[in-house]
């Protein structure tokens, strides 16, 4: 094969390794050493750029760093001669080309796991390139070039940006950003969540608003319909916190996140674990206050979390551990801010006939 033949095969592969993030620092080097001697590939480049810039700002979505091709994007220019006309009409052809190409590639992922979905083809380990994913039924968990995890609940209708950038439009969605994942972005039709590092999830029911819920770290909320890096977010939340955000942008507090004893089968809804606590309210009418309960069926066991966004266990006193009637109970994990207030009021709503323990610190005179 020539060296114009394995530059030609070569190019796509590093550009678009560059733009989903996931180019290696030989990958880097080779695309900058292209580019510095190949007019023709540098100008194909500034195309290609200005397309996945261009999508990416009415996508909403934030800007990615392209450093080598700063100073080329600074020198091209327009002008209204008609042959500088005629030029930039090309320049437009190959955008739109570009467009479908940066519209079909897809992103690579690997499937972790699955569970009751439509598809025979999704195989565990393997790898497949999806840019839109229509998932009916059934669950599936996939690992992004990124390192970021992604855990999709049907049902579902979500569209693979890129390495670090998922919109979703339908469904439910638990990302875990790992080590390399910071900045990854998912959008809704209201919000764009921004990950700070942490584990995070999205839920967009049918009614049109969008749920966030922090599990680890942080997140920032934008409006999506926000265009400069420098709007301020709706909001900023951390572990433990929660908000659904409206069609008009309103925020409000999401009260309680129920689960199984981990973190799996989460909803915001209630009732939907098969146990017996439902839903857990309270009277807290702070507007900066965005708290939620965590009810996790079937989790008391010896070592569970005690509260949300506090690193607390129950444990029993002595090596018998847990008393035996308690095991596997429902758990609601309460927050560490509520200590001291004495006008809390917590209503605890149950499926059906219960015994419910409340455990209270023995330092202290039990409530009436």
């Amino acid at each position: 094969m020539s060296d114009a033949d394995q530059t030609e095969t070569t190019f796509p592969r590093l550009v678009q390794a560059g733009v989903d993030g996931t180019a290696t620092a030989k990958q880097h080097a080779r695309l900058a050493e292209l580019l510095r001697t190949d007019v023709q590939l540098r100008a194909e480049y500034v195309q290609l750029l200005r397309v996945d810039a261009l999508l990416h700002f009415t996508g909403g979505a934030a800007a990615m760093k392209r450093a080598p091709a700063r100073s080329t994007i600074r020198r091209f220019s327009f002008s209204t001669s008609p042959l500088r006309f005629a030029a930039a009409a090309a320049v437009l052809l190959v955008c739109g080309l570009g467009a479908l190409w940066w519209s079909r590639r897809g992103v690579e992922v690997e499937i972790v796991r699955t569970a009751e979905v439509a598809t025979t083809e999704w195989r565990e380990g393997t790898t497949v390139r999806l840019n839109h994913l229509s998932l009916p039924r059934g669950r599936v968990e996939f690992r992004l070039p990124s390192g970021v995890w992604l855990e999709v609940v049907a049902p579902a209708e979500l569209q693979f940006v890129n390495a670090m950038h998922v919109r979703v439009s339908l469904g439910q969605v638990t990302a875990d950003v790992g080590d390399r994942g910071k900045g990854f972005v998912v959008d809704t039709a209201q919000t764009k969540i921004v990950d700070l590092g942490t584990k995070f999830g999205v839920a967009v029911p049918n009614a049109g608003h969008t749920g966030v819920v922090v599990f680890q770290g942080e997140v920032e909320v934008f409006d999506r319909r926000s265009r400069r890096a420098s709007d301020a977010p709706l909001t900023r939340l951390v572990e433990g916190e929660a908000v659904r955000v409206d069609a008009q942008r309103h925020m409000s507090r999401i009260m309680n996140v129920t689960s199984g004893p981990g973190d799996d089968a989460w909803s915001t809804h209630g009732g939907e674990t098969g146990g017996v606590i439902t839903s857990v309210h309270d009277n807290l009418r702070d507007p900066a206050g965005l708290y939620y309960y965590r009810i996790l069926a079937g989790g008391l066991h010896e070592d569970a979390p005690a509260f949300v966004a506090k690193r607390h266990e129950w444990n029993g006193l002595d090596a018998t551990g847990i008393p035996a009637e308690l095991l596997g109970a429902d758990l609601v994990q309460t927050f560490p801010s509520d200590h001291n207030n004495t006008a809390l009021e917590i209503v605890v709503t149950v499926a059906r006939p219960a015994v419910i323990y409340v455990l209270a610190d023995s330092r202290t005179e039990p409530p009436a």
